[in-house]
This record gives structure tokens, C-alpha cells and sequence, in this order.
């Protein structure tokens, strides 16, 4: 099943299906099939244009990401307590190479947390992130890296409840209930980045919880402009991403951990 899964994964990721069929036009042009090479050559070069260089990539982006609304602090009640998924922490190379903090996808997240931390000085903080297995061994785990950075703030460790290892969106909602145990009905906020808020959102639902979402790293803005350009990698990596995302959103809404295919704001 994990196997299956993966494959699919595989196939349905934008940038890996292009580069297949410009595999399968080479295999057809070994097997003297020139017609079908050239379609196939044709399709993936085309593919990889228009997702990698034009705005056909913010198609798949823009409405993950303009789902929820960032917080008004200024309005927002404040929270009982923070939900850190995913801290985009690169803990190994931060250690290698001597440096205070590595950010990668999501890194928005470590001082966020921190201002949030110190702004709302009561407020509980659980950090839930990993891959569900042993590798990286702690210290070098993301969590490691996130304890460490908010403790280097003077953030107390006796606020903080850690998730470890996480392989999963799922997962990590899941441990971070258990974490909470019988806070559930306190006002907690929800940090990750705006094109998973959604998904994250939907299935915090579908355990009869219900957050206060705190959207972050946003991909991308409005308005959409058609003649917008991109370098090919950046582009591909906006397609792919949100490909990922409107899979996962799939796949979670068929496996029925969430009720609506594209949960809302606004709670059903």
C-alpha cells in the first residue's frame, strides 16, 4: 500500500510526469516509433514551458493560499496556546555548519513563533514535525533545532510539548491532540504555511477541533497577471506544490479524514 502510494505520489507530481514522457519519447524513438516520440516530446516540452516559466503555476497556488485570511492581532483574541506543524528547520545543516538557524520551506514558522511567544507570554507552544523514522537522531532532528532557537529567546521549556516524529500531516494533527489533552476547549492557533491550511484546518475538524488558523509563508499573492514569467525551477516548484497539496486534499477527503473536499473558513 505504501508502495502504491509513493508510486502515485510519483506520477501525480507535475515536473516528474513531464520528465517520464520525455523518457517514454526516447524509449520510442529506440523502438523506431518516430510519430509517438514526437508526441510525447512534444506534450512534456510543452508542459514544462508552461508550468515552468509562465503563470500557469499560480493556477494551482493561488487558491490554497488565499484560503485563510492572515490573523488581525489587533482584533484576535488571544490564545491559550500555539500549534507549531512543521518548522522548516534544517537542525543537521544548522549544527554542521555552525549557524544559529537553517530555514527551509516553511521557516517563517520558528520566528513567528517566537514573537508570538513573547507577545502572548502565557501561551502554550507544540511543535510537531519529523518523517517517522530514527534519522535524523535528536539533537538533530527538526524539534531539536525549533526547542532550541525559541530557548535561545527565552522561551521557558516548560511551555513547550514536542512531537518528534510526525511522518505526516495526519499524524501530526493527531499527536498535537493528544499533546493538548484537555485544553481542547481553549482558544489554540494553528501556524503553518497558507497552501496547507486547508487540509490542516479540514481535519482538525473532522476531530471535533477547531483552531484559530495562523497562515504563513505565502507562495503567492493576488492579483493574478498572465504575462508574469518565472525562472523554469520556480515555477515547476509552485506546480508541484500545489499539486501536492490538491492531491493530498483528495486522497484525505476519499479516506474521510476530512469532510469537505476544500474546507473554508467559515467551519460547516
Amino acid at each position: 500500500m505504501l508502495f502504491l502510494k509513493t508510486l502515485i505520489d510519483f506520477i501525480t507530481t507535475p515536473s516528474h510526469f513531464l520528465f517520464l514522457l520525455a523518457a517514454l519519447a526516447l524509449i520510442m524513438l529506440l523502438l523506431r516509433k518516430r510519430r509517438s516520440a514526437i508526441t510525447f516530446l512534444a506534450v512534456s516540452l510543452t508542459g514544462f514551458i508552461a508550468f515552468g516559466f509562465t503563470s500557469l503555476s499560480e493556477v494551482m497556488i493561488a487558491p490554497l493560499v488565499t484560503r485563510f485570511p492572515p490573523i488581525d492581532l489587533t482584533v484576535a483574541e488571544p490564545p491559550f496556546g500555539l500549534i507549531v506543524l512543521g518548522g522548516g528547520m534544517n537542525e543537521t545543516h544548522a549544527q554542521y555548519n555552525g549557524a544559529f538557524m537553517d530555514l527551509i520551506d516553511g521557516g517563517e514558522a520558528i520566528p513567528i513563533t517566537v514573537l508570538l511567544a513573547q507577545r502572548y507570554p502565557n501561551a502554550k507552544i507544540i511543535l510537531s514535525d519529523g518523517n517517522g523514522t530514527a534519522f535524523p537522531p535528536a539533537p538533530l532532528r527538526p524539534t531539536d533545532g525549533m526547542m532550541r532557537v525559541l530557548k535561545a529567546f527565552g522561551i521557558a521549556a516548560d511551555r513547550v510539548r514536542i512531537d518528534t516524529q510526525s511522518p505526516s500531516t495526519a499524524a501530526r494533527i493527531s499527536n498535537s491532540l493528544r499533546l493538548i489533552g484537555n485544553d481542547r476547549d481553549q482558544i489554540w492557533w494553528v501556524i503553518t504555511p497558507a497552501h496547507r491550511m486547508p487540509r490542516v484546518i479540514g481535519t482538525f475538524r473532522k476531530e471535533n477541533f477547531n483552531p484559530v488558523p495562523y497562515p504563513i509563508d505565502f507562495e503567492w499573492i493576488p492579483p493574478f497577471d498572465p504575462g508574469y514569467t518565472y525562472g523554469l525551477l520556480d515555477g515547476l516548484r509552485l506546480t508541484d506544490m500545489g499539486a501536492h497539496e490538491w492531491r493530498g486534499l483528495m486522497f484525505y477527503y476519499i479516506d474521510g479524514k476530512i469532510d469537505d473536499l476544500f474546507p473554508s473558513p467559515q467551519a460547516q
